[in-house]
């Protein structure tokens, strides 16, 4: 079994972030991925007027996944997990600006590439499940 957690401090994040050889982020939230109760990867994204950014995306060195997914699988999800929640606070969009990573990943996390920049338009991307939805009138 996998969880997606939100990391609750920064000293926590900057542990995490230091597994997983990727540069601390401290002006930005994080989600952690937790397999079986092993840290496997890190998110870091960032908020901003009318737009999100995923600044890092990264597993723990030697994190393949398991039986039900490999690391890419399981990164994707991590991925649209901020994606998420970018979308349910009403950020519109998001780009990817963290290093370079495989194309079956961007597209997996639900990224598209227009003129070598990864974004995601969230509102399509979470159309059936949109934050719109769980809004009263």
């Amino acid at each position: 079994m996998f969880q997606i957690l939100s990391v609750q401090s920064k000293d926590e994040q900057k542990r995490l972030a230091r597994e997983c050889g990727a540069l601390y982020q401290p002006r930005c939230p994080a989600y952690a991925l937790y397999l079986e109760d092993r840290f496997c990867g890190l998110c870091q994204f960032a908020i901003g007027a009318g737009a999100g950014e995923i600044v890092t995306l990264d597993a723990v060195p030697g994190f393949a996944g398991d039986a039900d997914g490999d690391a890419e699988q399981y990164l994707a999800a991590l991925c649209r997990t901020a994606l998420s929640f970018l979308e349910e606070i009403g950020i519109p969009q998001a780009r990817y600006a963290g290093a370079e990573k495989s194309r079956r990943l961007m597209l997996l996390s639900g990224f598209s590439e227009r003129e070598g920049v990864w974004t995601a338009d969230l509102g399509v991307l979470f159309s059936h499940c949109s934050s719109e939805l769980w809004k009263t009138k």
